[in-house]
Order: structure tokens, then sequence, then C-alpha cells
């Protein structure tokens, strides 16, 4: 998100509240709002601005214990005060708000759990729609599960460039510099730093050492045996993929295409960072590929719903509708049969999401299947460990560990 060059410029102390309480008053934005509800006589009618400064002073009052109510109140009316026009009647309001939700918070109600997708839904800041359907499939303890996982602030994950270093260098040097990291209990070569780190600040960055990508996702390149000569990676962005295939062979060269122009900019950024050549970075939609040519390995990592990723992406969860995962879905079909026609006979072709959604992940890959007769599913390598892995695929559930939810499938084209 654009907040964190924003920060930029701040001492960490100053900016580390600042994303606490900008990326936790938009994740708790539901519950916030269910409760400044019972304050207002006309909730729907606010200006969006009042209800961003009531919201984050709603945070620091239920959320932040370290913010004194005084100061929470004081600045939120300030910052009222400040907007360009009734500033007066609204600082008026918020005052009158923040100033009642605190004489209340001790009794703050919850929708009743007899409701338990509603009642859910706002105690743990989710859109109903995904509760009722992780419900549906997961019962009650599990969504609940994940709805706390979502709802914890993830650590800084790190891919280590064994090109450059090693796993246990990087982690020795992170610590001492005065950092709290760890190796991930399922990924041990890649590192776990605590929540608030910039990975621009930790030593190796400038030298190439690591690359930021959460301890699931690097598992998906690694179910495809290493690239030798060239490969296709259909949907490159944000390039983390691309990077763990790179480096597992010092020979591969990758063909990266993606849409966006910009995205492909900070890809090659990166590499060159990183010390990795052999990419080519190519603008272009995987629908209609500019090259007929053919190669042994294609990874499609494709768009998605992002819902195994909501405790990384704050917003994602407000900006998804429940027909989302069904739209995605269509166009994951289009993009998984025209990447299909890139790989060669005995080629693999590694399918992959960052959803928990069935119609983006296992249905995709059946109606694929049916469609092309000469592909047929392998499991992913058993180097996988059991708790990430659902039948023949990859398959992380985030409730269980420190890692984001992902899906990965191999297809093999069979030979000719």
């Amino acid at each position: 998100m654009s907040l964190e060059r924003h920060a930029t410029g701040l001492d960490p102390r100053e900016r580390a509240f600042v994303m606490e309480l900008a990326y936790g008053a938009i994740r708790w934005r539901g519950r916030l709002d269910y409760h400044l509800r019972g304050f207002l006589e006309d909730f729907k009618r606010l200006p969006p601005d009042v209800l961003s400064i009531l919201e984050l002073g709603a945070y620091q009052l239920l959320f932040m214990d370290r913010v004194p109510e005084w100061a929470a109140v004081d600045e939120s009316v300030r910052l009222a005060r400040g907007l360009p026009r009734a500033s007066g009647r609204s600082a008026g309001l918020v005052n009158g708000v923040l100033r009642n939700l605190v004489r209340g918070r001790g009794k703050l109600p919850l929708p009743d759990p007899a409701d338990l997708a509603g009642h859910l839904a706002v105690k743990h800041s989710h859109p109903r729609w995904i509760v009722e359907r992780w419900l549906e499939r997961y019962g009650a303890e599990t969504t609940e599960a994940l709805l706390v996982h979502n709802n914890t602030p993830p650590g800084l994950h790190l891919a280590v460039n064994p090109r450059a270093t090693t796993s246990g260098a990087v982690l020795e040097a992170i610590t001492a510099a005065g950092y709290e990291a760890r190796a991930h209990p399922l990924k041990p070569d890649a590192i776990v730093v605590g929540p608030g780190a910039r990975p621009e600040d930790l030593p190796g960055w400038v030298e190439g050492h690591f690359w930021v990508q959460d301890a699931a996702a690097q598992w998906v390149a690694e179910i495809p045996e290493a690239p030798r000569g060239r490969f296709l990676d259909g949907c490159a962005a944000p390039g983390g993929k691309l990077c763990g295939l790179l480096a597992r062979s010092a020979g591969a060269r990758g063909l990266a295409v993606d849409r966006d122009a910009g995205r492909l900019g900070r890809i090659r950024a990166n590499c060159d960072r990183l010390g990795m050549g052999g990419q080519w970075l190519v603008a272009a939609d995987a629908r209609a590929l500019p090259t007929t040519e053919r190669f042994p390995l294609v990874v499609a990592d494709v768009p998605c719903s992002g819902t195994g990723v909501l405790r990384r992406r704050v917003d994602a969860r407000w900006r998804r509708r429940s027909g989302d995962p069904a739209a995605f879905g269509a166009f994951q079909r289009e993009l998984l049969v025209s990447l299909g026609e890139s790989v060669q006979p005995g080629g693999t072709l590694v399918y992959a999401t960052c959803s928990l959604e069935p119609e983006e992940n296992e249905d995709v890959v059946t109606a694929f299947l049916g469609s092309r007769r000469n592909f047929r599913c392998a499991p992913v390598d058993d180097r996988i460990p059991a708790p990430l892995r659902a039948g023949p695929y990859l398959a992380t559930r985030p409730w269980t560990g420190d890692h984001d939810g992902m899906f990965a499938a191999r297809l093999v084209r069979e030979a000719a």
C-alpha cells in the first residue's frame, strides 16, 4: 500500500505507530463501524472523511491500550477541525461520539450468537458473505480460527538468495542487528522477522541476500524440477516465484509475462538487486501470448480473490464481493487453457493461487483436465511437508500456522 511510502520519513517509533493505527483501523473496520452505529442516528450519511476519523479514534480507544483516552479523542477532534467544510459541526460530532464510546466501551454488544455468521462477522471484522461460505465449508471452530489468523499482524517473511549467501548467515546477521527473527518451522530456509520491520532496513537487502515472500508461496517454485533452459512465468508479478526458479538453477532463463508494465519494472529492479540475470520481461496478456514457443516449464500464479492472504492485504476483505470467486474462476480457466498451449510435450504446468476458494482452485484444475485430455495432475513433491498438502495439491491452511493460504497443482503434459 502507498501508506508505507508516505511513512518512510518518520522515525521508527512514529512509523510503527502510524502503520499499526492505519492498518488496524482498516482491518477492524467492520467491528468499529458496528459499534459506532450505536452512537449515531444517521450513520449511512456520514461523510467518508468524518467516518475515517471516527474509525481511527475508535481503534485507538478499543484496541490500543497505550494511547490515553483523552489523547485519542483530542487528536480526532483536531483532525475533524482541519476538514475543509463543516469542520465545526464535524468536530462536535466526533467529540460527542468518541466520548460516548469511552463511557460505553465496557458493555459494547455484539450480534446474538444465535446468528452465528452475523456474530462472527462483527466479532472478527469480516464481511458476512465470507464468513457464511467458510462456515459451510469448514465449520464453526476452523472458521473462527481462520478469522483470528486474518486479524493477526504478520511477520516479514524472507526468501534467501542461495546464489549469494545461506539462510544461516542471513538469520545471524539480522538477529545481530537487533531484530527478532527465526527460521520458519515448515520452510526452514525461510526467515521470519517480527512485525514492523522494513526489508530495506535489514542487513543484506542492498547486497541482494533475500527477497520478500511468504513461506507458503516459496514452496510453489519448488514444485517442479529445477528448470534447465527456458521457462515461462505467465503471470509474473510481483516476481517471487520467478526469483525462486532462477535461484534454483544458475543456467535457467525465464520469460516473465505480466499485463502491468509498471510491475514488470519492479521485477527487473528486484532481479538486478539479487544479481539474477537470465530473464526477459514482456508486458502482455497471458491469454494472448506474443510467442508460439513451447516450454518445458510454465508457471501460472494467476490473479485471484486473495482470500488466503487477508492478513497481509488488510483492505482486500472489504473490496471483494460474493461473486468474485466464480468470476475469477472463469478468468483463470481462460488463462490456464492459453498457458497450457505453451507447454511442450512431457513438460510441466504449475497452476497456483493465493485463494482458499474451490471455484478458483480444484474446480479450475478439474475443468482444465476435463477439456485437455493430454494433461494429468501429478502429486506435488513429498518434500513439501504433509500439513501443507491436500491430496495431490499444495493447499496450505493458514489457520494452522504462520503462513498464507496457497494452492498449487502440478499438471504434466503427456509426451507426444
